[in-house]
């Protein structure tokens, strides 16, 4: 006896039923490579995971979009967690996906290498948006695991280099679930708040480990509060040859958390070197341009000391030549040669005979002596 026909609908919602209530399909993982990958304005995410023999399609909810770890890409090998359902519209049964990891070392360079490109398009890497370092930070923020290594580190290395500088831990969770979450929110808090104004560089890093281990810094909600913090921030993260996104992002890259605390610090002991050192060239300075003034004052004074001869010789010629003409040109020499002189009483010589006058009296100067005389009587003879 044939079973009474249902209509499609019907059909579709009890293959959904037998899906759903499935143990299996209901809370299934499944490895496979990304396809077809697109993002939703609604910020859903749809895609399909292949293997060599078979594709399945997959709706990843907003709701679970946003505690995604990873930049997601096509050709990205991935291990994902979902359940099993049906479109019933389509007729179509698709994964959904409530979490994501990405499978493998490779595939992990590559989840790096697609984030890494997406910021770098952003501008997240501009050099031009970098902070300077200060030279003399007042007070410095750590940012790591409060039981890690890279603290004690870097505490050693600060506190041995600079004592006057103040030092506030910020201890956070730097690997595992939500650890980026930690850590960004901690950034954010410290750029905020205003208790921490006067924090002026902060140190972001841990020790070192695997891909996976390190993954937190690699993390674009991260990535985005170090771009948006307004404070200097040196990110030092595992080892020499390690790189993470926070490297990019930040305002200066360390090799190692020590790198980073001597890169945040000048060191006294040094700087006190380097003062004696410019005290002492500048004494060496200042005495030897003292020596080389003195030289040329010396040599200035004995070039003053020449000329000033040179002159007054210069001088004491001209004054020999005018006291000669003086000499030869003083009436009394002349009247030492057998002349006279007459004058009036002021002293006036009179050089005419006009110039004599009746009843005054007038000076006869001869070389032994002068005759005070009147004229009473004239008779001019030319």
């Amino acid at each position: 006896m044939a079973l009474k026909p249902v209509t499609v609908s019907q059909l579709n919602d009890y293959i959904s039923r037998i899906l759903t209530t499935d143990p299996l399909l209901g809370n299934i993982t499944v490895t496979g490579e990304i396809s077809n990958l697109k993002y939703h304005s609604s910020g859903h995410i749809y895609f399909s995971i292949n293997d060599e023999y078979s594709k399945i399609n997959c709706f990843f909810p907003a709701s679970y979009v946003k505690n995604l770890n990873y930049e997601l890409g096509d050709g990205l090998e991935v291990i994902i967690n979902g359940y099993i359902n049906v479109y019933k519209k389509g007729g179509t049964y698709t994964l959904f996906v409530k979490n994501v990891t990405v499978a493998g070392e490779g595939n992990l360079a590559l989840a790096f290498q697609l984030l890494k490109d997406k910021l770098l398009k952003e501008g997240l890497f501009d050099p031009a948006h970098k902070k300077s370092i200060p030279f003399f930070p007042h007070r410095i923020g750590i940012v790591t695991s409060p039981t890690g290594a890279a603290l004690q580190d870097i505490l050693k290395i600060i506190t041995s280099r600079n004592n006057l500088v103040d030092i506030t831990v910020f201890p956070v969770q730097v690997q595992g679930e939500g650890a980026s979450e930690d850590i960004a929110r901690t950034i954010d808090m410290i750029g905020k708040e205003p208790e921490f104004k006067n924090i002026d560089t902060i140190i972001l890093g841990r020790g070192g480990g695997s891909a996976e281990d390190l993954w937190a810094f690699n993390e674009e909600i991260l990535a985005r509060a170090v771009y948006n913090c307004p404070i200097p921030i040196i990110s030092a993260v595992g080892h020499e040859i390690d790189f993470t996104i926070s490297d990019f992002v930040a305002d200066k890259r360390a090799e190692t958390p020590t790198a980073a605390a001597e890169m945040a610090v000048p060191d006294i002991g040094e700087i006190k070197l380097n003062i004696e050192k410019y005290r002492q060239d500048l004494f060496s300075g200042l005495n030897a341009k003292i020596r080389t003034d003195s030289l040329m004052m010396e040599s200035c004074m004995q070039d003053i000391k020449n000329n000033m001869a040179r002159r007054l010789a210069d001088y004491s010629h001209q004054i020999e030549t005018m006291r000669l003409l003086l000499e030869e040109n003083n009436p009394e020499s002349v009247l030492k040669k057998g002349y006279s002189m007459v004058t009036d009483m002021s002293g006036k010589v009179i050089s005419s005979v006009k110039e004599i006058k009746m009843n005054e009296k007038y000076v006869l100067s001869m070389k032994d002596g002068r005759i005070i005389f009147t004229i009473s009587n004239t008779e001019v003879e030319n």
